[in-house]
């Protein structure tokens, strides 16, 4: 039951980040959603959701926004793995942890994302590492916050991770 919900909850990510939240911009900013909806169900549900997860909205959000093929899945298949197969000072239960961890997975996300569209076309806006990401970085831990409420309402967590 939990993979249907999954699988609705990255198809409702994708049509509000296509359609809404690209169309709603603060200071000149739009917020990620899939960062935070990425880090939620890494902690949540471990490794290979979270990299499963990562991949399939990775490739959509690539196919959809992205000039250069895969660089979005790379990061957070990547990331969705690292996330969730981490479980040193990871709490389930309090949404710092989650917070602290999409704080820094929107800065490695734009660094990385900057770095292969650099190598892929030769150029890039440095202004944007200079001030917007932080405001970024701001929406996507809010973001996160409400969507850590929202999974705790609709998702069973697996208490243990068989390995």
């Amino acid at each position: 039951m939990n993979k249907v919900k999954i699988a609705i909850i990255i198809l409702i990510n994708l049509i509000l980040q296509a359609t809404l939240i690209s169309r709603l911009p603060v200071y000149s900013v739009y917020a990620n959603f899939s960062i935070p909806i990425l880090v939620a169900l890494s902690i949540g549900f471990g490794e290979y959701i979270g990299s499963i997860s990562g991949l399939i909205i990775g490739l959509i959000e690539d196919l959809i926004f992205s000039p250069v093929i895969g660089v979005r899945a790379l990061i957070y298949f990547t990331a969705g793995f690292l996330i969730g197969s981490s479980e040193a000072g990871i709490n389930k239960k309090d949404p710092r942890s989650g917070m602290i961890i999409t704080g820094f997975l929107t800065l490695y996300y734009t660094i990385v994302y900057y770095i292969v569209i650099f190598i892929t076309q030769g150029q890039i806006d440095p202004s944007y590492l200079k001030g917007p990401i932080f405001i970024e970085l701001v929406l996507n831990v809010i973001t996160y916050f409400i969507i850590f409420k929202i999974f705790n309402k609709i998702f069973e967590f697996p208490k243990f991770r068989l390995r």
